[in-house]
């Protein structure tokens, strides 16, 4: 299982989500400094198939 991910990360991913939908691009990466090291982090957006909402809904329950 996953650990859970506070509310803050939630809307952050969620605002970053919109700004590449309306931007027209379903990937991303960039690298990020935090605690002392450089990661370097990828997203990539993919649509959740409507057979498989009541899965990814559960998950999060």
């Amino acid at each position: 299982m996953h650990p859970r991910m506070t509310s803050e990360t939630y809307r952050v991913l969620t605002r970053l989500t919109r700004q590449l939908l309306k931007a027209g691009e379903h990937t991303t990466d960039t690298h990020v400094l935090a605690e002392g090291r450089l990661y370097r982090v990828a997203v990539s957006l993919e649509p959740v198939p409507a057979d498989q909402l009541d899965a990814v809904i559960n998950r999060y329950r």
